[in-house]
Order: structure tokens, then C-alpha cells, then sequence
């Protein structure tokens, strides 16, 4: 094939932007923990056709916050060679998460949230995480700031991204700890205003979930790292419990203007032998 037609049909690829979530790492490196899982899911995201413009990570990179965490996740992420776009998680923290991943200096404390274009569709992350709180919110200023930058870019098709799902998901522990009822109403009456939000998506529930949310999909991303075990009954003395299932990550696109998501499940690795 030559290269023109090489270059041509690159530019008619879709564009492709890759999720990770919830990846846990640990200071330590344990080689057969976070730092394997999420090796196990670069390679996966290394084979896909095309490769993706960018990678979102949409929370909980480290699982207790320190500068070798950070600095383990950039290394393993690294050989994508694509920009990568980070907002924290209730396990994160800002300041060391912003010095590895940006978006550029800002004072300290500054949340986290951005707009940036990936080919023709437009990613736009909030900062959902609370200092000192496992639970999510996203504050007036940051939504006034949603509000203005929805409004620079009224067409470009788009997705919103944050850590802390905006709706209650039935797993009373992880429903415990999600966004905070205010704001969930105050995103949702402010996104009805603005049609070009194609779909929400969010990490922290560590399964694959997806429901409406402001009269759009939402999907909720499954871990790199582990599973929480489905269990739907309403009583609030269920403990996080994991279960060994698949972990996953998601794949959005835009074909013919419509953005087209999907999960892509990673099978776990077998238990060591013993010797």
C-alpha cells in the first residue's frame, strides 16, 4: 500500500478515544497487582485498529496518593505516545495528579477540568472529587465554568467526563459515594440546555453500567484494576465486595456524527501455580 493511500486512510479513520478507569496503583509496584492489570490492558489498547488520538482516565489513578504512584501510572502509559487526559478520583490527589498528567501550573488545590478536542469529537472533564470525602461534588464555580465553556462550542458533538456518577446505580455502598444530590440536579437541568453533550461517562462503581442521565446515555467505565460483585439489595450494611470477573475498558467513537461506545472486557490473569 502506498504511503498516500496510508495517509488517506488515516484520515478517514474514525476518531478513537480509549477510557481507562479506576486503576488503583500503588507505590510499591507490585508487579502482580495494579501495575499488571493496567499493563494487561495497555497492550490490549496497543492492538486496536486505529489506535486511539487520546486516552482518557477518568479517576482513581493511585490508590493512596504519592508521587511514586503518579510517577508509575505516566511511566505505563507512556508508550501509547497519545495525549493523555486525567481528572481525579476520591482516591486521588490534585496537586500530584496535576504535576504528572496536567492540565498546566495552577495554584494549589485548583480542580481539575478541562476541554480538549480529540479529531471532531470534543472531550470535556470535571472534577468531581472532594478532599476528605469519598462522595463526589462539583461546586458552583466549576459549573458556571461548564456553562461558559458548553456555550463557546455549541456544535462540537461532546463528551462529559467525570470520576463520581451523577446517578444512584442500586450498589448501596458505591451509591453511598456518589455525586452529591445537588449537583446532580444542577448538571442535569444544565445539560438540557446544551444538545451537543452526546453522552456522560464515569468511572468509581468498578463495573460496566449504563442507564440516561439529562436525556443522554451514561456509562459507567469498569476498573482496570477489579470488579465489585453485583448486589442490588436495598440494605445499607452490604459491605465493597469484589468479585472475579472481567475488567474492561471503553472505546468512544464518532461514526457518521454519532458517538458509538464500547466496552472491551480484559480477561484476568490465571492465579500463579504452586510450586
Amino acid at each position: 500500500m502506498t504511503s498516500r493511500r496510508l495517509e488517506q486512510d488515516a484520515n478517514e479513520s474514525p476518531a478513537v478515544l480509549v477510557q481507562l478507569s479506576d486503576l488503583h496503583l500503588r507505590a510499591d509496584g507490585d508487579r502482580a497487582g495494579p501495575a499488571a492489570r493496567l499493563k494487561r490492558a495497555m497492550d490490549a489498547v496497543a492492538g486496536l485498529l486505529p489506535l486511539p488520538r487520546a486516552v482518557l482516565l477518568s479517576g482513581d489513578l493511585a490508590d493512596e496518593p504519592s508521587k511514586a504512584a503518579y510517577e508509575q501510572a505516566a511511566e505505563l502509559l507512556a508508550p501509547l505516545g497519545v495525549p493523555l487526559h486525567a481528572i481525579p478520583g476520591n482516591h486521588d490527589e490534585r496537586d500530584l495528579l496535576r504535576a504528572h498528567f496536567g492540565p498546566g501550573p495552577a495554584a494549589a488545590g485548583t480542580r481539575i477540568c478541562f476541554a480538549v478536542n480529540c479529531g471532531p469529537l470534543r472531550l470535556v472533564g470535571l472534577d468531581s472529587a472532594s478532599p476528605g470525602s469519598a462522595g463526589g461534588e462539583l461546586g458552583a464555580e466549576q459549573l458556571q465554568w461548564l456553562e461558559r465553556t458548553l456555550l463557546g462550542e455549541p456544535q462540537q458533538p461532546t463528551l462529559l467526563a467525570l470520576h463520581h456518577p451523577p446517578v444512584r446505580t442500586g450498589v448501596r455502598s458505591m451509591d453511598a459515594i456518589a455525586l452529591n444530590a445537588e449537583d446532580s440536579v444542577a448538571l442535569e437541568e444544565m445539560l438540557a440546555g446544551h444538545p451537543q453533550v452526546r453522552a456522560i461517562t464515569c468511572g468509581h462503581v468498578h463495573t460496566t453500567m449504563t442507564t440516561a442521565f439529562a436525556g443522554r446515555p451514561l456509562l459507567i467505565c469498569p476498573s482496570t484494576n477489579s470488579a465489585v460483585r453485583l448486589d442490588l439489595r436495598p440494605r445499607d450494611d452490604l459491605p465493597f465486595a469484589v468479585a472475579e470477573q472481567p475488567l474492561g475498558f471503553a472505546v468512544h467513537t464518532l461514526i457518521a456524527g454519532r458517538l458509538v461506545s464500547y466496552v472491551q472486557p480484559l480477561e484476568r490473569s490465571p492465579a500463579p501455580r504452586a510450586s
